[in-house]
């Protein structure tokens, strides 16, 4: 192999001397190709070892202290598997060693695996999770001990690194170094070889033509009953391949994974090197016009918000989809209130009042495509599902199967068929296609067909909840069976209690298995929308597919953004951990939600995971700026684990209270933009609608005012005393900030609120439940309370809110309270006066 690239794969029992005579003769390194790819079949037997060579001086020797490298999955993510095993599952997938001048072939010298307890991680990666955590690609820090270091050596010297493969869960098979230095006691990197990336057009424009490989190569692509589960699970599934991936395999070919690393999964799924060969030179061949997209890695996340993603046109149709890549990831609150208030960032915060209120105004639309945050995305495999429906629900299933449909008995007597709806959903688009042959133009459609398409985006993704039946925590049903019951059930049936006695107990429960099902059909779901969005251009305009006929002149009336997703239905966020559990109580009481069966020993990465998707799912579609449902938003989820989150990292010390920060940066963000989703004609409240479920107020501006209420911006007082805002940090990051931002508060609320009449607003019946509690405090109320009353007054003179016995404050009291609070504070007197004048209208003081 030519020094140019210098990435030796071994297996580590087969290091041969060949490989070590070679070694030796070579006098000169060449640039480190990355990424280094660590990626086999998992078979714990043969763990896989990649080797790298680096060139350093005698000083950069000297002062070398540790290796830092950038991994892209050295964790394990996933269920733990559960079936029987021809090996252990591997409980530690990565190691690592630094030979530097010793032979490849050293036996005695000893491995470290990454773990949180041998490796260093930045704030951010350690708080949430380590490595096994929220982030799938971390940035790692090994330092290297005095018996290490001595063993590193001057050009013409080679230094020798090897990463290890250990071998597969059940489910992985690998991991990537995205990039690697040598480093010393400042962070400066010391080799001097330098790096090479691979540029991935030249394999894609290789395989690009046709050969005798492809039809084979389709043959196995689509063949079911044909691929084994796992290295280590010796059963075949019944999933093909395009089952899991886009039906057509454009996520490889568009996120740019190798030829090498598609053989490799290959492999893992039990086929030879001869059929892994055929699959990619059909990908290669039948997917050669799907558009290069620069950013678009294994690693780098969908989607990832930063410059670059407020393009237009077909440019934008390219990128979006690739990220703006890890480098917009931020990582402290400062440059997140920079990038959020359009200032550059890695520079000290400047921001005016002017600043603020022209972001906070709900009458604006935020780009939040184009905004860094300071939290990274999901990776592609997390999208993909682990276990696909048809293995889950294969034919024979009583009830039915996912492929042909089912009818299962809590349903009823329809056909749930997610998979029809599917297929249904393709070949509508394919059939009505522009005529002019532009890709992503759908401007021809005519209203009653844009109904059609809309009413078909949004019927696909609930047929696919349906199908798992119940609801969010609750898929075990008390009368008949839900889906998700008959999935578990099967998965259950197939465990093997010699691999299950080696894990956690709770992640091999019926509830777990009920995860495991539930989130087969949710993760299948989101690749599915995923792929039509991209075989059929549909992320161009979005008010060509949301949006209602007008009543009267019968025109198309859009709304939305001009880049996004079409699908007003369970989409992206339904990913989330808090989405896919099922409720489960221990014979102690305790009581497990929110976090998966397998996740209890790490839950703030499943937090971490959860607040991901729902970041994520804002940036893909947050609805638009009117109509009656906010699908696929859930903005009261989304600002709630900003802030669940955020107090679980907590504020112990400075690093934490930082990273505590980044997740409240985020939580303005969401009230920012949530404010001008809701910013629309829906009316607060219509009287002839006695159903409060069915009633339009429950879509619009009424349903939030007591999420956007200035008050949720500042020091609330109540009778155990003061609670601190979760702003006061940003007087930390700019004196002055907090009062700026509770300013734009009160003018965000004034421009949505100031201007109502108080007898257009419902007025709450404390005794109505029609929304899931009394409707004074339902979390659900789009109500105002019927009358003022007294807030109380402590024993130096505070007013505080008056709550009933659960700790509740009522809407009228919140309000009442945060115009003596912003008062207090010293807000800005005319925004004040107007949101002051608005309460006393709504609850004129005269009243008892």
């Amino acid at each position: 192999m030519s020094t140019f690239s210098r990435a030796l794969i071994v297996a580590s029992l087969l290091l041969a001397m060949p490989l070590a005579t070679s070694a030796t003769t070579r006098t000169t390194v060449g640039p480190v190709t990355l990424p280094i790819e660590v990626l086999g079949d998992g078979n714990p037997d043969t763990p896989l070892v990649v080797e790298a060579d680096f060139s350093l001086t005698a000083e950069d020797a000297a002062a070398t202290t540790a290796l830092w490298f950038v991994c892209h999955r050295c964790g394990f993510y996933g269920a733990p598997e559960y079936e029987a095993t021809t090996h252990a599952p591997t409980k530690v997938k990565a190691s690592v060693r630094v030979l530097g001048d010793a032979s490849p072939s050293n036996t005695t010298l000893p491995w470290t695996d990454i773990t949180d307890a041998t490796v260093s991680l930045p704030d951010a990666e350690r708080i949430h999770g380590g490595i096994d955590g929220g982030f799938y690609t971390t940035h790692i820090t090994l330092a290297l001990d005095a018996s290490t270091r001595a063993r590193l050596v001057a050009a013409p010297g080679i230094n020798r690194v090897q990463f290890r493969f250990n071998g597969t869960d059940g489910e992985s098979n690998g991991f990537r170094v995205v990039d690697v230095q040598f480093r010393d006691a400042q962070g400066r990197q010391r080799d001097r070889q330098g790096t090479v990336a691979v540029d991935p057009k030249l394999e894609r424009t290789a395989g690009a033509a046709y050969t005798a490989d492809v039809e084979a190569g389709r043959t196995l692509w689509y063949a079911r009953d044909n691929n084994r589960k796992s290295s280590i699970v010796d059963r075949t599934i019944d999933a093909a391949c395009a089952q899991c991936h886009a039906d057509n395999g454009r996520d490889l070919e568009y996120f740019n994974y190798s030829d090498a690393a598609i053989k490799a999964r290959a492999r893992f799924h039990g086929l030879s090197a001869v059929q892994a060969a055929q699959i990619v030179a059909y990908l290669r061949y039948s997917l050669r016009d799907v558009p290069f997209a620069a950013r678009a890695r294994p690693w780098n996340p969908p989607y990832q918000p930063g410059p670059g993603m407020e393009c237009t046109g077909p440019a934008c149709e390219i990128d979006w989809a690739a990220g703006a890549g890890l480098d917009a990831v931020l990582d402290n609150p400062s440059d997140a209130m920079a990038a959020l208030f359009g200032k550059p960032v890695g520079h000290p915060l400047a921001l005016t009042q002017d600043d603020i209120d022209r972001v906070m105004d709900p009458n604006a639309t935020m780009n939040v495509r184009a905004i860094p945050v300071a939290m990274q995305f999901p990776d592609w495999n997390a999208w993909l599902p682990t276990i696909h429906p048809d293995d889950v629900w294969p034919d024979g299933t009583a009830g039915g199967s996912f492929e042909q449909g089912a009818r299962f008995s809590a349903s009823g007597d329809r056909v749930l068929d997610p998979n029809g709806q599917y297929h249904a959903m393709v070949s509508w688009l394919t059939d009505h296609l522009n005529p002019n042959g532009v890709r992503g133009d759908w401007s021809h459609l005519s209203p009653a067909e844009r109904e059609q398409a809309q009413a078909m985006f949004t019927a696909f993704g609930w047929e696919a909840y349906t199908f798992i039946g119940g609801g969010r925590g609750n898929h075990i049903a008390t009368n008949g069976v839900y889906g998700a019951q008959v999935g578990a059930d099967a998965l259950r049936a197939m465990a093997s209690t010699a691999t299950t006695a080696q894990g956690d107990p709770a992640a091999f429960t019926r509830e777990a298995f009920v995860e495991r099902a539930v989130s087969s059909v949710l993760h299948w779901n989101a690749v599915k929308q995923w792929e039509v969005t991209q075989d059929f251009a549909l992320e161009g305009n979005q008010t060509w597919f949301i949006g209602d006929k007008d009543p009267v002149s019968g025109a198309w009336r859009g709304r939305g953004e001009a880049h996004g997703w079409v699908f007003n239905t369970p989409s992206a966020f339904y990913l989330a951990p808090h989405m896919l559990y099922q409720d489960a109580y221990g014979a102690d009481g305790s009581h497990r939600e929110w976090i998966l069966g397998w996740e209890t020993g790490n839950v703030v990465a499943s937090y971490y995971r959860t607040n991901q998707w729902y970041q994520l799912q804002m940036t893909l579609n947050p609805g638009g700026q009117s109509g009656w449902v906010n699908y696929p938003m859930d903005w009261p989820y989304l600002t709630g684990f900003d802030e669940i989150l955020g107090n679980l990292v907590g504020d112990a010390d400075p690093v934490t209270k930082a990273q505590q920060s980044t997740h409240f940066v985020r939580l303005l963000q969401a009230r920012i933009k949530s404010a001008q989703y809701v910013d629309n004609g829906i009316t607060l409240y219509d009287p002839n609608e006695p159903d409060l479920v069915a009633n339009a107020g429950r879509y619009g501006r009424a349903q939030t005012e007591k999420h956007l209420t200035p008050t949720n911006f500042m020091d609330n007082g109540v009778a155990l005393g003061i609670w601190p805002s979760k702003f006061r940090f940003l007087d930390d990051l700019q004196p002055g900030l907090f009062l700026d931002v509770v300013n734009g508060a009160i003018s965000q609320f004034n421009a949505l609120y100031a201007a109502t009449d108080a007898a257009a607003w419902r007025r709450c019946d404390p005794a109505n439940t029609m929304l899931g509690d009394t409707e004074t405090y339902s979390g659900f109320r789009y109500c105002l309370d019927a009358h003022r009353t007294p807030m109380g007054i402590d024993g130096n003179g505070r007013m505080y809110m008056v709550q009933d016995a659960y700790y509740r404050s009522s809407t009228e009291q919140t309000d009442q309270f945060g115009v003596w609070e912003a008062t207090r504070m010293g807000a800005e007197p005319k925004r004040l006066a107007t949101w002051s004048a608005w309460v006393d209208r709504m609850w004129p003081r005269s009243n008892p």
